[in-house]
């Protein structure tokens, strides 16, 4: 297995004190297009590392991919295929104030505990408020929204009808567009078909996630890279660490560590 360590150093001026980039992207794959806030032209390909503005559009083609990370706290959003979603964020007290908005598609988030404010992400159909918490949601644009919990919780609220509900973990929330929303037990076979796309785009699955987390009985220094032959000719999985290094202007650092596979 290999172990590549990117170490990306931003100082605070770039992000904290500008309406500039407020996030990057970490990962893509397939057909990815992107259209600059400040441009009419959205053919241009998506790029690893791309700084993303606030008003910028991602367009993921049938077998797109790609994974966003916010700038100040690591929020990371993975945008599968068929989607068209808008990245945005402002500043405010040193923090990003993001919203994500979605035309359609299909998208899973993994956001970070929001210290001052709400992390929003608006459909055509509905509004969820965002605290710190890990879900999915599948977008039909205009036919309505589906939303799976994983982690935490999350306020869905319809905008039609108003009515506000809380998505919890293994529960769906629908939301459609004559003002419904019910909440459900989340089908085995739904999300089944949600982690084979991310098997597909090459993310781990959760039983992957969680062994990550398990303490590793020979530590592997991260300062070089390290590897061991795949079995059998089989494939093996590039684990890779994001470190972004944030610097204010008082000179008081903080380290977010980001780690992904492809």
């Amino acid at each position: 297995m290999i172990r590549g360590i990117i170490i990306i150093c931003i100082i605070a001026t770039n992000f904290i004190f500008t309406t500039e980039s407020v996030a990057i992207v970490l990962k893509k794959k397939g057909d990815v297009k992107y259209k600059p806030f400040s441009s009419k032209d959205s053919n241009s390909d998506l790029e690893m590392s791309k700084s993303l503005f606030n008003q910028d559009q991602i367009l993921t083609g049938g077998d797109g991919f790609t994974k966003v990370v916010y700038l100040d706290d690591g929020s990371t959003i993975k945008v599968h295929r068929e989607s068209e979603v808008y990245i945005q964020g402002s500043i405010k007290n040193r923090r990003i104030i993001k919203q994500i908005n979605i035309a359609h598609g299909t998208m899973k988030f993994d956001i970070n505990t929001q210290e001052s404010t709400n992390f929003k992400v608006i459909t055509p159909t509905s509004v969820a408020t965002i605290k710190g918490t890990r879900f999915w949601i599948d977008c039909r644009g205009e036919d309505g929204d589906s939303f799976i919990g994983l982690t935490g919780k999350v306020e869905v609220e319809n905008v039609e009808s108003g009515q506000i509900v809380q998505l919890e973990p293994n529960t769906t929330v629908n939301s459609l567009p004559d003002g419904s929303l019910t909440i459900i037990p989340t089908k085995p076979l739904e999300l089944q078909a949600l982690e084979l796309l991310e098997e597909d785009a090459g993310e781990a699955t959760e039983e992957e996630i969680n062994n990550s987390e398990q303490p590793a009985t020979t530590p592997t220094p991260q300062t070089q890279p390290t590897s061991t032959p795949s079995n059998s000719g089989q494939n093996t999985p590039i684990e890779h660490e994001l470190k972004i290094k944030l610097i204010n202007a008082n000179g008081d650092e903080k380290e977010l560590i980001i780690k992904y596979s492809e």
